[in-house]
């Protein structure tokens, strides 16, 4: 064989594998961009990171919306497919792997700012936007007397319903210490109902907070007692945190920060319903 004919051996050689891999990524991108939420679940924890990390925004928009864990798209009417590659995440909360929003780091707090909420006393405004299973809130108000909108929050929505009320805060702490103080299920539940709440509502309190110790915010990478250690503070966690949101700029979004931010024990529907947070309404809020 003379050399132009082994030259074009190999030209058409590399040719030939080029196409290959070629036809292999794209086949790969076309498996991704149709692959279906229960397909993208059966993959080990390490391959669903791996494809995650692929996939353009419009194919990361596309998969959590079509999940049963969709409210990061289904809530928030500033995420979409353009700037979803930024701020939807896989998040991996010690091996429990999910989608969740690309908040800010330590819950988002500003860390300077994070303190123990039983510093706090007396009664507080307070408004969230979100169901009542969240156990995050803004306090207070904004000097016209307006709540907090949804950029201040660092909240990705345009407009907003939010839920309002006024937290007895000396209640909450009364009722946190004995949730928090160590003592066998049976005890706590006899001096919450000690207090005058029923089976139902001093169960929901034990069972929420045991449930908040496992959220990505207070357990999970970046959470909020790593946000108080980066910034040289000790803080009491055990009745749950006050501080000031940070601000979000990722990717198209925008949002300032700003407003006080409350991080409680217990989710907002059981404060509700339990009466330590009173005076409940609505207030609309705009960007």
């Amino acid at each position: 064989m003379s050399r132009k004919q082994i030259i074009a051996v190999i030209i058409a050689s590399v040719l030939i594998i080029a196409a290959i891999g070629g036809a292999l990524l794209l086949w790969g991108r076309s498996r991704t961009a149709g692959m279906t939420y229960e397909e993208f679940k059966s993959l080990t924890a390490e391959k669903q990171i791996e494809v995650f990390g692929k996939m353009t925004g419009q194919q990361i928009y596309s998969l959590v919306e079509s999940s049963d864990e969709n409210w990061p798209v289904t809530s928030y009417d500033l995420i979409s497919p353009d700037n979803a590659k930024e701020t939807i995440v896989l998040f991996d909360n010690n091996g429990d792997l999910h989608f969740n929003l690309a908040w800010p780091y330590y819950g988002g707090f500003l860390p300077e700012s994070i303190a123990s909420m039983g510093e706090l006393s007396g009664q507080l405004d307070v408004s969230r936007d979100g169901g009542n299973g969240g156990h995050s809130m803004s306090f207070g108000r904004n000097g016209d007397g307006s709540y907090p909108n949804d950029s201040q929050r660092s909240v990705p929505k345009s407009s907003a319903t939010v839920r309002t009320g006024v937290l007895d805060v000396d209640r909450y702490l009364q009722v946190s210490r004995i949730v928090t103080n160590g003592k066998s299920e049976e005890a706590r539940l006899s001096e919450l109902k000690a207090l005058g709440y029923d089976d139902g509502i001093a169960g929901r309190f034990i069972s929420d907070q045991a449930a908040w110790l496992g959220r990505d915010e207070v357990s999970g990478p970046n959470n909020i007692g790593d946000g108080a250690e980066a910034a040289g503070k000790a803080v009491d966690a055990r009745y749950g945190y006050y501080g000031i949101t940070a601000p979000w700029i990722v990717g198209d979004l925008s949002l300032e920060g700003g407003s006080g931010q409350l991080e409680t024990i217990f989710s907002w529907g059981t404060l509700c319903d339990s009466g330590l947070i009173h005076d409940i309404g609505t207030a609309e809020i705009q960007l």
